[in-house]
């Protein structure tokens, strides 16, 4: 049991909870272009009213577009901890809060939505365009959290200090 703990990286669970965040909630933003028509042209306005079921059918598919966001980040995750050797467990820990705190909507989105959210600023309200681009944007910066050169140094220096602290002084002999 010892050993299972010592592979944990809290670093590593840090940064993978950074990319599943983004790939999630990009994921679910670019769900929205889905039946882009359907939602947002004026012109469907009283098929909106009239089809309740097609939009209730339409708002289920992008929540559940954040669970295969959070997936792919996931697989990601799990190709760079083999390859660079790190213990799966990290990633699998990182899933499961993520996917608990999205659940229950304590994730923050509320409040970050905003700055994640600015480059719609750009094109008219609910554009498809505005979508589209905080969509990329966010996978982006999720692929970056995942492969940068510079995140990965920075977590494998984690594991070196914490390789260090473990290893014990020899014992001396007489």
């Amino acid at each position: 049991m010892r050993s299972l703990f010592s592979n944990l990286n809290a670093r590593l669970i840090i940064i993978n909870l950074i990319a599943f965040w983004l790939f999630f909630y990009a994921f679910q933003t670019l769900a929205f272009l889905h039946d882009y028509n359907f939602l947002y042209l004026p012109t469907e306005r009283m098929a909106r009213l009239n089809l309740p079921a097609r939009r209730a059918s339409d708002m289920n598919f992008i929540k559940q577009a954040g669970n295969f966001g959070l997936l792919a980040a996931y697989v990601i995750s799990w190709f760079v901890a083999y390859k660079k050797d790190w213990h799966w467990l990290n990633g699998v820990i990182s899933f499961i809060i993520t996917f608990t705190l999205c659940f229950f909507g304590w994730f923050g989105w509320s409040f970050l939505h905003v700055i994640f959210q600015a480059p719609e600023k750009l094109f008219a309200p609910t554009s498809m365009w505005g979508y589209l681009i905080s969509g990329l944007i966010m996978i982006a910066l999720g692929l970056l959290m995942l492969l940068s050169k510079q995140v990965i140094s920075f977590v494998e220096r984690s594991k070196l200090k914490d390789d260090a602290r473990g290893k014990k002084k020899p014992k001396r002999t007489r």
